[in-house]
């Protein structure tokens, strides 16, 4: 990538990972308390279980970033990697709602509202910070395309 490529993905990085943040803590906060109050224990626990998937879902896709940003991964690899993420990520929370439906100490309906809000969030976040900020068009050298 560029020298305006990689700033211009490390300011959307930046963005997206604090937006994701943000959202994160009112999530959680707004889960917590509507689980408990509505719920009791077994709605804080739906909760608490959502915001762990929460936090890995949130999170997965700025750490892609991070890491890919540091290696010279040439563009239409990385876009490549970036998809993967974003398909690890839902299978993982795939695997999450398996497992845990074998347990019955937690609210299901406060754990799933909980994700779904919190995961089309994060997508539309994600999705949004990309799109208003744009990514200048990168185009590869040709020594760089034979790789």
């Amino acid at each position: 990538m560029d020298p305006l490529g990689q700033i211009q993905a490390k300011k959307i990085i930046n963005r997206i990972f604090i937006f994701d943040l943000v959202f994160f803590v009112a999530t959680a906060i707004a889960s917590l308390i509507l689980g408990s109050v509505f719920s009791g224990r077994k709605g804080l626990w739906g909760a608490i279980i959502a915001v762990i998937v929460l936090l890995v879902f949130a999170l997965f896709t700025p750490l892609a970033f991070k890491i890919l940003s540091r290696k010279k991964v040439n563009p239409r690899k990385f876009v490549l990697y970036v998809t993967g993420s974003w398909f690890l990520k839902l299978i993982i929370v795939f695997v999450a709602l398996i497992i845990l439906s074998r347990f019955a100490f937690f609210n299901r309906a406060v754990f799933a509202w909980t994700v779904f809000a919190g995961a089309v969030g994060v997508l539309a976040i994600e999705g949004l910070t990309v799109f208003l900020t744009g990514l200048p068009k990168v185009e590869e050298r040709k020594e760089e395309a034979n790789e």
